[in-house]
């Protein structure tokens, strides 16, 4: 494997570096700088031990990670095979995406213990996005905001349930939603917190007053904000004002233009700063394919015009890719392209206690997607490899 001097392109980092120059060595970022150091080193650079990459005007942005993801191009988590998993870790690092949390939905014991078995013991090929962990999605969950959640698996958080999927995954049980309200459910938070798992409140009918409680138990994270909680009310903030109104909960963010209104994407982004919100698609397997019948675990799924739901009408995920969140976030939302790669790769790496990855600085993980002016990924690096090139 050689080492990497990618050039000849915009590094997105704390600042935009017009002209920049990233140099790896192994899988970590040694050099990030300007034109007058990158060609010094390109000069000085053995083409035996470094590869030159081009960025030919383009971008040099650091790859993203998406911590809520059921599935795409056919496939999702709850089919419960290694080649589903892989088919997801393929197609995400075609689109830009070095790592993610393949995600499950409420269901059963059983189902849930197995594709936890296969996470815990999936090892990856050349030419895939790094498997994370994983994220439980439920099934401790409120019925009363299950959205597209398998309803007869809703069950109360039970204790030696998470034990035995500590047991397997260890620390690849990164995030997991619940409903903190449920009678039996604020035993789990402790818990959970005490083995370094992120808690993150999600499809819950808490009230303000119930929410605000469970952040100060060890909740840091709130699923798709806006939905499948409790709305803002003036008499009654529920889960959005609670969100809203502290400063430290990080918030995930479908910004797919179809489950959360721009005018809202604004509320959120002048409430909780850039910091603080971590954008992700809650994919399932239709991404990446035409309208049409599919399945989000154990329901059928409907997708027209790219909006999934429930046979009922209710949102069920959605099909979009990181990238295009982040280029929704830039062309329709006005962001400045800088914030909304923070909110899609630095802030998801955080907000699950991943170090050393999701951003372009000296001694982090040489993760970083080449992407054209219009948002086309042209290479995917993970790990100072080359793992998807457009050419």
């Amino acid at each position: 494997m050689k080492n990497l001097i990618i050039t000849n392109g915009t590094i997105v980092t704390d600042e935009l570096i017009p002209q920049g120059t990233v140099v790896v060595i192994g899988d970590k970022i040694i050099y990030v700088g300007d034109e007058q150091e990158g060609n010094r080193i390109k000069k000085a650079a053995d083409p035996g031990v470094f590869e030159i990459i081009d960025a030919q005007g383009g971008y040099i942005a650091p790859g993203l990670i998406d911590v809520h993801i059921h599935g795409s191009n056919g496939v999702e988590l709850m089919d419960g095979t290694e080649e589903a998993i892989r088919t997801m870790a393929r197609y995400l690092a075609e689109h830009g995406t070095v790592g993610f949390l393949p995600s499950t939905v409420t269901a059963s014991a059983e189902k849930t213990r197995h594709v936890a078995e296969l996470v815990a013991d999936y090892v990856g090929e050349e030419g895939e996005a790094e498997v994370l962990g994983i994220h439980l999605e439920g099934p401790y969950i409120n019925e009363a905001f299950k959205g597209a959640q398998y309803g007869p698996a809703i069950r109360v958080a039970d204790l030696k349930e998470l034990e035995e999927l500590y047991t397997i995954l260890g620390d690849k049980l990164r995030l997991i939603t619940l409903a903190p309200e449920v009678p039996g459910n604020e035993k789990a938070i402790s818990w959970l917190r005490e083995q370094g798992i992120t808690v993150s409140i999600g499809h819950s009918d808490a009230t303000y007053d119930q929410a605000v409680q469970a952040f100060a138990q060890g909740v840091t994270h709130a699923t798709h904000t806006y939905n499948g909680m409790k709305g803002l009310h003036h008499r009654e903030p529920g889960v959005v004002g609670a969100v809203l109104a502290t400063p430290e909960v990080k918030a995930e963010l479908i910004a797919d233009l179809v489950h959360v209104h721009p005018g809202a994407i604004k509320v959120l982004l002048q409430n909780k700063g850039v910091e603080q919100i971590v954008l992700i698609t809650d994919a399932v397997q239709a991404t990446g394919l035409p309208d049409g019948e599919y399945v989000l675990g154990d329901q059928r799924i409907f997708v027209k015009e790219g909006a999934a739901r429930l046979a009922e009408g209710n949102l069920a995920g959605s099909t979009l890719t990181l990238m295009r969140a982040v280029q929704n976030m830039v062309e329709v939302i006005g962001v400045p392209l800088v914030d909304a790669f923070r909110m899609a790769s630095l802030n998801p790496a955080q907000s699950v206690g991943l170090e050393n990855k999701g951003w372009i600085r000296e001694g982090n993980q040489a993760d970083f997607v080449l992407i054209d002016p219009d948002f086309t990924v042209q290479k995917t690096i993970i790990g100072g490899r080359v793992v998807y090139s457009n050419q």
